[in-house]
């Protein structure tokens, strides 16, 4: 996932699960430092994750490019529910 990428992903991911359009939601750069993310992205070696609070949902992000929104995995075309 390239840096630039992972914000509009998860802004698009969130919106998703909110049913609205991205204009409609509050600026990721009110929860976090989108650095923290692009950090974590460059990273090559180990397996991470990394959760926070984007407005009403708990956003995942992880070493693989997923994002997940309220334990729902969003991808460009498709969202499934992980079973635990």
């Amino acid at each position: 996932m390239t840096e630039p990428d992972i914000v509009s992903k998860i802004v698009k991911a969130v919106a998703a699960a909110d049913g609205v359009d991205t204009a409609e939601l509050d600026s990721l750069y009110e929860y976090i430092n989108p650095e923290a993310l692009y950090t974590l992205c460059e990273q090559e070696r180990g397996e991470w994750s990394f959760t926070f609070q984007f407005s009403d949902h708990q956003v995942t992000v992880t070493h693989d490019s997923q994002i997940l929104v309220d334990g729902v995995a969003h991808t460009p075309d498709v969202s499934n529910r992980f079973d635990a």
